[in-house]
């Protein structure tokens, strides 16, 4: 590859402190089978969230609690924090960003108040799929399991 040649995989960093899990632990059948697209999860270890990839934030929901993420070259990502809150209307979610914003790989997203919301949601766990439709036959290489630090390399779209 020359100097100029052009990255065609993208590497996918993690957003929080934590443990990687398999998508498919993940207690909630639309991600858990994949219903959004293939990916992995996180359990969180902390509420400070930020960007697993450089993008445009095509998706911020007003509760706070899910980020869609576009790369320059067309994948993207959502990064679901925590199951069922949307119920909580944004409650303990200080969100960082704005859509149509452009993020950096360890921007900060959100800082959730993890004590407080972890009580009043089934789960913490945080599933980043890449929407299939985006994916275009790509696949997903998860390069590592158990605990990470934000920023540690998780996975490669190849």
């Amino acid at each position: 590859m020359g100097l100029f040649g052009k990255k065609k995989e993208l590497e996918v960093f993690a957003p929080v402190d934590g443990e990687v899990i398999d998508l498919s632990q993940v207690e909630d059948e639309v991600f858990a089978e994949g219903m959004l697209g293939d990916g992995l999860a996180f359990v969180p270890a902390n509420g400070l969230y930020v960007a697993p990839i450089e993008g445009k934030l095509i998706t911020v929901f007003p509760s706070g609690h899910a980020y869609g993420i576009k790369s320059k070259a067309g994948v993207e990502i959502l990064l679901h924090i925590g199951l069922d809150t949307v119920s909580l209307n944004g409650e303990g979610f200080d969100v960082k960003v704005k859509q149509d914003e452009s993020v950096k790989i360890g921007d900060p997203l959100v800082e959730v108040d993890l004590a407080s919301v972890s009580k009043k949601v089934p789960s913490m766990q945080t599933p980043l799929v890449f929407t299939t439709d985006s994916m275009d036959g790509k696949t997903i290489e998860i390069v590592k399991k158990g605990k990470v630090s934000k920023g540690d390399l998780v996975a490669i779209v190849k």
